[in-house]
This record gives C-alpha cells, sequence and structure tokens, in this order.
C-alpha cells in the first residue's frame, strides 16, 4: 500500500468500536442507516453520505448492533498540528495556500456527515481499487485520487452538492427524516406500514421504496434494528423474562422476536447475550 495511504478497503462490520486513527479518515456509505459517535456528537450516516473524521478523533458505533450496510473507506496520512490545522505529507499535490484553505474548511464544522458530491462516492471506490500492489505510476495516480477525494469532500461539506432536489422532495424527506426521529424515540410502539406512509403523506408503496432510498433498509427492518437495540437494553438492565421482553419491545411473538435478533446480533441469542452483558457492554 502506497506510503500516503494509511488504510483503505470496503465492506461492513456488526459494530464499529471505538478508535482513533492517524490520518484523515474518509468514508462513503453505499447503503444502511448507521448511527456513529465522534468524540460527543452522535449523527446519522445513510446511504449516499459521508463521514470524515480528523487525526486523532475518537468515534464508533452509538448502537451495539449495526448489521446491514455497506461502505467504502480510506484513511490518508495527515496529522494535526499544535494549532489545530491539518498538515498534509508532500505527496499530495496541494499548493500551500490550497492546503491552508482545505484544512480550514474540514477543522472548521462540527458535523462528520454530509450528503457527497456525486463524484465522490467513485472516486474513493477507484482510489481503494488503485491502492493495492501499485507500482510506480500506481502510485502516481493514488496521489492523485486521494487529492481529488479530499477536494470532494471538502465540497461535500460546503453543500456544493451535483445533484438538484425540488421543495416537494426536501419536503418529503423533511417528513421521512421527522419519522425516524419518532422511531428512535418510541421504536417499542406498534407501528403499522399504514400508519408509517401516512404521517409522511405518502402511500405505502411510495413509502416504502423512499424509505428504502432514505436509510438503506426497509422499514420494517429498521424498526426491528431499534426494537432489539432496545430488547438489549433490557436484557443488560432488567431481571424480566425473554418473552416479556420480546413482547415488551413491540414483536408479535418470542419466536419472531429470537429469529430477529439473532439476524442483528450475528446468531447470538437472547438467553447468551444476557449471560455475557458485561463482555459486550465493555466493548461500546
Amino acid at each position: 500500500m502506497p506510503p500516503l495511504i494509511v488504510q483503505a478497503g470496503s465492506g461492513s462490520m456488526r459494530r464499529l468500536s471505538p478508535h482513533r486513527n492517524p490520518g484523515l479518515e474518509i468514508v462513503y456509505i453505499r447503503r444502511g442507516h448507521l448511527t456513529w459517535r465522534t468524540e460527543d456528537l452522535e449523527e446519522s450516516v445513510t446511504p449516499g453520505m459521508v463521514y470524515f473524521t480528523l487525526p486523532g478523533q475518537l468515534h464508533g458505533s452509538a448502537r451495539e448492533f449495526e448489521p446491514g450496510h455497506e461502505w467504502t473507506y480510506a484513511i490518508i496520512s495527515a496529522s494535526l498540528t499544535r494549532n489545530g490545522r491539518l498538515a498534509w505529507p508532500r505527496d499530495l499535490p496541494f499548493s500551500a495556500a490550497e492546503a491552508r484553505e482545505i484544512s480550514s474548511r474540514l477543522t472548521g464544522v462540527k458535523r462528520h456527515a454530509f450528503p457527497a458530491t456525486s463524484a465522490l462516492g467513485p472516486l474513493l471506490a477507484e482510489l481503494v481499487r488503485e491502492t493495492h500492489d501499485p507500482g510506480a505510476l500506481d502510485c502516481a495516480k493514488v496521489r492523485h485520487l486521494a487529492a481529488a477525494v479530499i477536494i470532494e469532500l471538502v465540497r461535500s461539506v460546503a453543500g456544493d452538492r451535483n445533484r438538484t432536489t425540488g421543495r416537494a422532495r426536501a419536503a418529503v424527506e423533511m417528513r421521512l427524516l421527522a419519522l425516524i426521529g419518532k422511531l428512535k424515540a418510541d421504536p417499542c410502539k406498534k407501528w403499522t406500514l399504514t400508519e408509517l406512509a401516512t404521517s409522511c403523506k405518502l402511500g405505502r408503496s411510495q413509502f416504502s421504496t423512499l424509505f428504502v432510498k432514505l436509510t438503506g433498509d426497509t422499514p420494517v427492518r429498521f424498526l426491528n434494528g431499534l426494537r432489539v437495540q432496545q430488547a438489549c437494553r433490557m436484557l443488560r438492565e432488567t431481571g424480566l423474562p425473554v418473552t416479556r421482553i420480546a413482547l415488551d419491545c413491540g414483536f408479535e411473538s418470542s419466536q419472531y422476536f429470537a429469529r430477529v435478533f439473532k439476524q442483528f446480533t450475528g446468531g447470538l441469542d437472547a438467553r447468551s447475550y444476557r449471560s455475557g452483558a458485561h463482555l459486550w457492554a465493555s466493548d461500546g
């Protein structure tokens, strides 16, 4: 792997444990609805978004399990100076003025998740491909691809997106995001697909299509994920029977709960989770 690139790849993880990177990490989300925490800030990261962290920033999953997602990422060599500016390796083809501008843009925001420009995802994917077993000319391409990805990140942060969103579509997205907030606040409620669609002033079919596009998950899978998170908390913090927890969390039966729980925890059943709860909790 070229020295400029600390690490690069694609895939998914059941849970992103809190960690720090020795460089600028740029992650493009292809599928799945994630909730990540950077230092003390918690953000939703959905398909088509880019997420970045500065060198040394603590970040990781805010949820215990986050299956069903896919991302592409690269950690580009960089460091923070004592005055809080980004210092770039000489390999990057930035002028001094450009380096200062990029540093100012990326260190001057509190958020870390933004809608990505249309160019960022493909460029990052190509950068990942070029980092494996590169030759001399490939290293030159990696340098320019890394620079292009950083520029597209800055454009994403600045809101320079190569897409148009009409007022009607923006209003629908706002209603969907408001609904997601309600689901997170009360996942155990007996929601029906019709109720969810009606709350967004949409038909069931259109609602389901737009929900998947926005979150990467079907409404049922998204809601089940939230319910499993609640069940995990109850398994850790209460002595209630598993069946009672399943029903209290909104599942129709203990059998359905058992199947869904294993899907979200990689095959772990509720009783095994409860017996090893201290181990899972320490991972967060």
